[in-house]
């Protein structure tokens, strides 16, 4: 009963904040897709090799298979500053990015899998091409563990992996492969992402269920145009139900304090899509040897 009585309510703070998204300056904002299909275009014939690819993870609760908090900007950005660029999200039929896949996996098995596939497909199609491999959030894990799954003859062709708000070092903490290039953006400072920060020795831990679920009432006002406060929106309503389907895991997370940090999905998480983050990416992986000038 606590559960419906947390979603009701915190989505109709969402649903209110989604209706005053119909403001004359929001209707201007273009809608970002939340998929990207790149790669399976160069695949099918539809288009040529590209110099570049990357394939993105996008995170939980996100739609698609790029989402709309992070995936699409990172796309623009890259696409601003690379001419021969394929942008592609992994599967979302093989990637559901759950929180049980988050929290039970650390990270979609099957997701990291579909990954590697793509990866492979493509290295074989256009053996010429500079691979980049990047995730935020669950995305994240599924980055680092699909890269692992590479045979070393493909892996040699990717120069970089790439990933926003990583939990990597509060799961498996899985080893970037030498000649890989990585690069992380994680939010600090006093307003920091707990999932891929130094916490502070004073830093407040949850200590009720509502501690978890609340912070996600601020979410649909930090949404930048239409698809993110429709997607917060939907964030509201389907957490708890997602929390009650991964019950085994989410206890067992209450077990220690590391754990429990990968519990702690702040407002601030979804923020590395519109502060400025992505395009700092961006510019890494244009600057990489094997990608400037292309």
């Amino acid at each position: 009963m606590r559960f419906t009585v947390i979603s009701t309510s915190l989505l109709t703070v969402a649903t209110c904040a989604l209706l005053s998204s119909g403001h004359p300056t929001q209707k201007k904002r273009l809608l970002r897709s939340d998929t990207a299909n790149g790669i399976n275009d160069v695949l099918s014939g539809d288009e040529d090799c590209k110099d570049v690819a990357v394939i993105f993870a996008r995170g939980t609760f996100d739609s698609g298979n790029i989402g709309v908090w992070v995936g699409p900007q990172f796309q623009a950005a890259l696409e601003s500053q690379i001419n021969s660029l394929a942008f592609q999200g992994v599967e979302a039929s093989a990637y559901p990015a759950t929180l049980e896949t988050y929290l039970a996996e650390g990270g979609s098995d099957s997701g990291a899998q579909s990954l590697a596939s793509t990866v492979t497909d493509y290295v074989d199609f256009c053996p010429d091409s500079s691979v980049i491999i990047s995730g935020w959030s669950q995305g994240a894990l599924v980055a680092h563990k699909g890269l692992s799954l590479l045979a070393p003859e493909v892996q040699a062709k990717v120069v970089a992996l790439t990933t926003f708000g990583d939990p990597n070092k509060l799961f498996t903490n899985e080893s970037v492969p030498v000649g890989v290039a990585f690069h992380s953006e994680c939010i600090g400072g006093t307003t920091l992402d707990p999932l891929c920060s130094d916490l502070p020795a004073d830093f407040k831990f949850p200590t009720s269920l509502s501690d978890i679920t609340d912070p996600f009432s601020e979410l649909p006002g930090l949404g930048s145009g239409i698809a993110e406060t429709a997607a917060a929106a939907s964030i509201v309503l389907r957490f708890p139900g997602q929390l009650l389907a991964s019950r085994a895991a989410f206890l067992e997370a209450l077990t220690d304090t590391t754990k429990m940090q990968r519990l702690l999905l702040t407002p601030e998480h979804f923020t590395y899509g519109n502060n400025g983050l992505t395009s700092d990416a961006a510019d890494f992986v244009a600057g990489l040897p094997a990608v400037a000038g292309k």
